[in-house]
């Protein structure tokens, strides 16, 4: 009984030894984190710099910006640029604070910018940051100034573009040229090629299975696959979509060769193959989806520099139509980026497709919707 005791009491003890190791431990850290709350203004120019190619190149707001293994909110980095614009145009060199605790923007709008910005205009829009984030803790929704309302997606692209193209903070000016639906202000979405949802349009055809694109039991099996693990219809889609454009490369022929179930074993379709490949998936998924035709000017991929007839789709999620066009990497489920958005002109949306035997996209007959 006494050897179960001395056991007891040393296990106990052992127990409370570990318990102080890593309090000790835990202090440790606090007190390190306590000595790394700043930033060189060296560092903030490189993660400008990383920040500027992205949106340039995605056209949309990075979830955050990563710099030595440590990662940045969007409203902790609008600071830190803020704050850089400011020093590096006085000459002061010191490290920033860094914020903590930023809220999120609240309810960004704002107005289509296209003009110079100068230096004096980053500085004063730089101070007009500091000074709302400092009373409100979240960055503002946007920035008076001379070309409109600058909001808030568009003032982080333009003070990232300043400092990128500086290594000082004193570059002469710069030009930005993005508009209040650009996609860098809208989440990522090409928002010009969504449509809302009339009421009225029934759902039924949009849901239904077709001899191009079928909801049968092998579409139904990889829709699953796919889907696995998605809570939403938005994830769902995304996962969906993803795969498409992955696995399905585009060969440019015209009118339909293949159907759904080919295109996804031979892994290759034209425009039109690609959309009954994301017509039947989604489909299957129960999410409905139709087909748009268009004319349009490409500027990137095996179409750069030809306006032809091409065919996508759009799939309905939270009472909107949104866009998926498969048919090139750089796209995403509602944002395209391989043609004009601008300048497109809509022949039709429609419920389904048919063949014919003429070899020309322009000659494929619709079942024509009424919107």
């Amino acid at each position: 009984m006494n050897e179960l005791k001395d056991s007891i009491v040393l296990i106990l003890l052992l127990l409370f030894v570990v318990f102080l190791v890593g309090c000790s431990y835990a202090t440790d850290i606090t007190e390190n984190n306590s000595f790394n709350n700043e930033i060189s203004q060296n560092d903030v120019f490189k993660g400008s710099k990383s920040l500027y190619n992205y949106i340039n190149k995605n056209e949309k707001l990075p979830e955050y910006v990563e710099i030595s293994n440590r990662k940045y909110s969007m409203g902790q980095f609008m600071y830190l640029m803020s704050k850089t614009v400011i020093n590096s145009q006085k000459n002061d060199l010191n490290n920033i604070t860094i914020p903590y605790n930023i809220k999120s923007v609240k309810n960004p709008t704002g107005s289509s910018i296209n003009g110079e910005i100068s230096s004096k205009d980053i500085n004063s829009y730089s101070k007009a940051i500091i000074n709302y984030m400092d009373n409100n803790n979240r960055p503002p929704n946007y920035i008076k100034s001379r070309l409109g309302n600058i909001q808030y997606e568009t003032m982080i692209f333009a003070i990232s573009k300043f400092l990128s193209k500086s290594s000082n903070g004193k570059l002469a000016k710069i030009t930005i040229s993005v508009s209040r639906k650009s996609p860098i202000n809208n989440n990522g979405y090409t928002i010009g090629l969504f449509s809302k949802y009339i009421k009225r349009d029934s759902l039924k055809k949009y849901l239904s299975s077709t001899k191009n694109a079928p909801k049968d039991e092998f579409i139904k099996k990889l829709a699953k696959k796919l889907t696995k693990g998605c809570n939403t219809k938005l994830e769902k889609a995304e996962a969906i979509f993803n795969w498409v454009k992955s696995n399905i490369k585009y060969f440019r022929y015209g009118n339909t060769k293949y159907g759904a179930k080919k295109s996804i074993k031979i892994r290759k379709g034209n425009c039109v193959d690609n959309s009954h490949v994301l017509v039947s998936l989604f489909r299957a998924s129960n999410i409905p989806t139709r087909y748009v035709n268009g004319k349009c000017k490409f500027i990137k991929g095996d179409l750069d520099g030809s306006t032809v007839s091409h065919v996508w789709v759009q799939v309905l999620i939270n009472k909107k139509w949104i866009v998926a066009d498969g048919t090139y990497q750089g796209n995403r489920l509602g944002y395209v980026s391989n043609w004009k958005i601008n300048s497109y002109k809509l022949l039709g949306i429609y419920s389904c497709v048919y063949t014919n035997t003429a070899y020309n996209i322009n000659l494929i007959k619709y079942n024509r919707n009424n919107n």
